[in-house]
């Protein structure tokens, strides 16, 4: 593997920006200085420009089933890293759900092959945790598919009869998790809840597109993030809510991180900067906004902001689950495979190539966030939590060489047409943001340069065998 000098740039790490040179060696970081007589194969100019470490999207959907395997998202693990390169994310870490006729041990060694076949920067996997009626030895499973890779795990508070499981099930795998040193993530939100008012929709005849969102209450978020703290609490585990979309649910967050609680909040970029005034009035069209927990009325993201700012919530991830408006032959029913019905529209937005320059425009030339916690956020953060501190999410000797050079006054229009996802449109359709990667390394491999061009092949991203989280530490 040959060097490079990122030369001229000013670094920006989580806890510090400064001006250095970077040398890259062997795919990590050598060497950070300035007038240093550093002799290396490829010379970047980064003058003027930013230096970061590559963004960590914790949480994508490439190639997921959905629906009980009726349908799946449109991106594969090649097209989904190929985006998430260009939009500077030099790490993915996806799931795996267990296949219907077979164990999740099974599926996730097929998955992580999957994987491991076609994606172009480093990738890790998260387990879910079925309910035990799929599965009744699951937690031998689990207990296996640490050494594997698997030091986090999902449970469905949500989806009564396909995913869910109950407060026991909760319980057993929250101390199951605490024994084996592995981060438990929640998909927050109360089940039963949501399938009663989804009911009371449906008998209505109130099933357009846009009566997701009030399936999907606020109430029924911040109560499943409470009662997953308090779970938590009781087992003395460290807990992870990914996807938070409700200001309410935040605040509960806030309020146990005050009073001492291990527990770290997620959000994503849709949630900040898209609203159901959007699209609430859009029809079928309003398909293409449908996820969950949902995109909220514009009024709740000055809460999520605030959450941002004063560190009650801990990352920003995409939750990607691209699907095609327009159906693709080669692919399963898509977004508007029953249209005027939101029970059965494949939930999920695409987003993983836009996260970068959707939160810089938002948050730091919108004033939220400053370059720093931009970094804490996307990347130095989801390091920490998912057993990669110190390998990831930092600009420092002796890291991988994850980065990426930053132009903060670029001009660039976000359009469907523009980006390098199968998937056919996007919610930040026409969004013009100043600020967007030029240069993108991963490990030391320069994948994107400054015309655009991908320099990646198929299996060049490795698969992360992952260490424990730093949520088992007294210090984090």
């Amino acid at each position: 593997m040959g060097s490079t000098i990122i030369k001229g740039g000013t670094v920006v790490n989580a806890d510090a920006t400064t001006r250095a040179d970077v040398l890259v060696r062997d795919g990590r970081i050598a060497a950070l200085g300035l007038g240093e007589d550093w002799a290396a194969d490829e010379v970047i100019d980064a003058g003027g420009l930013l230096v970061m470490p590559g963004g960590i999207d914790a949480h994508t959907h490439l190639e997921y089933p959905v629906d009980g395997f009726t349908t799946r998202t449109a991106d594969d693990f090649h097209d989904g890293t190929v985006a998430a390169a260009y939009g500077g994310t030099t790490t993915v870490l996806d799931f795996v759900k267990k296949e219907p006729d077979a164990t999740l041990r099974d599926t996730y060694l097929r998955r992580r092959a999957t994987a491991a076949s076609k994606t172009v920067v480093d990738v890790g996997l998260h387990a879910i945790v079925p309910p035990r009626d799929q599965q009744p030895d699951v937690l031998d499973d689990l207990r296996l598919l640490v050494a594997e890779g698997a030091r986090s795990w999902k449970f469905f508070m949500a989806y009564p009869g396909t995913q869910m499981v109950d407060d026991g099930e909760l319980l057993e795998g929250f101390d199951l998790a605490r024994r084996m040193g592995v981060l438990p993530l929640v998909h927050a939100e109360n089940g039963h809840m949501v399938a009663r008012e989804t009911k009371r929709l449906v008998d209505g005849g109130h099933t357009a597109e846009r009566d997701h969102a009030t399936a999907h209450g606020h109430d029924s978020e911040a109560e499943a993030v409470h009662r997953a703290i308090v779970l938590a609490e009781s087992i003395g585990t460290p807990l992870y809510v990914v996807h938070v979309s409700s200001a309410a649910a935040a605040e509960e967050i806030a309020r146990a991180r005050s009073a001492g609680a291990k527990v770290w909040g997620e959000t994503c970029p849709q949630y900040l900067v898209v609203a159901y005034e959007d699209y609430e009035g859009l029809g079928d069209q309003a398909a293409r906004y449908v996820c969950s927990p949902p995109i909220r009325e514009r009024s709740n993201q000055s809460g999520l902001w605030h959450a941002l700012r004063t560190g009650a919530m801990s990352t920003v991830a995409t939750d990607h689950a691209g699907f095609c408006l327009h159906q693709p032959e080669d692919l399963p029913p898509q977004k508007l495979r029953s249209p005027g019905f939101f029970p059965k529209v494949p939930n999920g937005v695409p987003g993983i190539e836009d996260r970068l320059m959707v939160l810089w425009e938002a948050g730091v030339v919108g004033g939220h966030l400053d370059p720093c916690r931009f970094v804490e956020l996307t990347s130095t953060a989801p390091a920490k939590l998912f057993g990669l501190a110190g390998q990831k999410g930092v600009v420092a000797v002796g890291a991988d060489a994850d980065l990426v050079v930053w132009d903060a006054h670029a001009d660039h229009t976000i359009t469907a047409a523009g980006s390098h996802l199968r998937t056919d449109y996007s919610i930040y359709e026409g969004m013009r943001v100043t600020g967007k990667p030029v240069h993108v390394l991963s490990r030391g491999r320069h994948v994107v340069d400054a015309d655009g061009t991908f320099r990646g092949d198929p299996g060049d991203g490795e698969f992360l065998l992952r260490g424990e989280s730093e949520t088992f530490a007294t210090t984090y």
